[in-house]
């Protein structure tokens, strides 16, 4: 089974990549984020709704390489019956360089269709890298934001009918 992986390719120098993956991941993903994700041995925690998941970095070469894993996971989906399928996952996020263009490949590794939230997942992840890419164009990502009465990110995709 493959595991979820996505390349995008942006007009920047891998410095730029580099910081966004490690130090502004709530202007692209979420603005609810406790902790740091700029060395390895840093952890973090990001909610969406009453979604959240933990994240060690046990891998960051700066401008090459970072490895996050999940060790604490809560994907708050009425539907799931393991509402911790992500913890032991890693996500790896890798840089390829030449002038001012950076390829960057990220791989969930371990999130296939083997998992009840694939589906759910791949879909937040197809938002959020987009979200990244905008953030890396403009400055400006979509992330998802943490407010009173905020529908969980999840629910409002299945709500809409964009994730069946």
């Amino acid at each position: 089974m493959s595991d979820y992986q996505k390349t995008i390719a942006v007009n920047k120098p891998a410095s730029e990549v580099y910081a966004a993956i490690t130090e502004h991941i709530s202007d692209w993903w979420s603005n609810d984020l406790a902790g740091a994700a700029v060395s390895a041995g840093d952890s973090f925690t990001i909610s969406f709704g009453n979604t959240r998941k933990t994240f060690d970095i046990i891998e960051a070469v700066t401008n090459k390489r970072v490895i996050w894993e999940c060790v604490k996971a809560y994907i708050d989906l009425p539907s799931l019956e393991n509402k911790a399928e992500w913890v032991g996952t890693k996500l790896i996020w890798t840089l390829d360089a030449t002038d001012q263009r950076t390829t960057l490949t990220f791989l969930h590794k371990d999130l296939n269709q083997s998992l009840e939230c694939y589906k759910v997942c791949a879909a937040g992840w197809d938002e959020f890298l987009a979200s990244l890419q905008v953030y890396l164009a403009t400055g400006k990502g979509m992330p998802f934001m943490k407010s009173a009465g905020n529908q969980d990110w999840e629910e409002k995709k299945l709500s809409t009918g964009l994730i069946r």
